[in-house]
């Protein structure tokens, strides 16, 4: 018997329904509340959004991987200079070679770089002290660069510079002091 009383006592009764006799009424009802429903959960999302986009913490944390960025990207481009240096230390060495014999000491020119012609390549002294500066243009993927390259040497007393000879051999250009005895 409860049975029947419970299916009884929720029966939906059209006849005392207020917006079952009003349909229009019943959509613009029905619009409200899905537009404050998009409301409320849009001013959540919103709300919590700038809550914690104007948190302390969140900002500290921006910042120091900001700066942890910065910090990569300027040593990236120290590691890079430096390679460049070493890169440019390497091809120094390529150019000039020294050699000390018994009777003479020998400087060794590549004039590959200096557009094989000893016109480029100029040998001043002062006292002990020489000085090789050599010049050129070369060609790459239809870019021209200026090479320019200066080097000193300094000699003990011994070493006879006045009596120094240059030539050329090959692509090389050797210049040589004679050592007194």
């Amino acid at each position: 018997m409860d049975e029947n009383n419970y299916e009884n006592s929720h029966e939906h009764k059209a006849e005392n329904c207020f917006l079952c006799g009003h349909p229009v009424l019943r959509h613009i009802l029905v619009g409200i509340l899905t537009f404050l429903g998009a409301f409320a959960a849009f001013y959540v999302v919103t709300d919590w959004h700038y809550k914690r986009m104007l948190d302390p913490m969140v900002q500290m944390r921006k910042m120091d991987r900001m700066m942890m960025k910065e910090a990569r990207m300027a040593e990236k481009v120290a590691r890079r200079d430096f390679e460049r240096a070493d890169l440019l230390e390497n091809k120094a060495g390529q150019i000039v070679h020294t050699e000390k014999t018994d009777d003479a000491y020998k400087i060794i020119i590549n004039l590959k770089p200096f557009d094989n012609d000893e016109k480029n390549v100029e040998v001043t002294t002062e006292g002990n002290k020489l000085t090789v500066t050599a010049a050129g243009e070369t060609k790459k993927r239809n870019k021209s660069a200026i090479i320019r390259f200066t080097q000193s040497f300094i000699f003990p007393d011994d070493a006879k510079i006045s009596e120094m000879s240059k030539f050329k051999d090959g692509d090389k250009y050797i210049i040589i002091i004679p050592v007194d005895d």
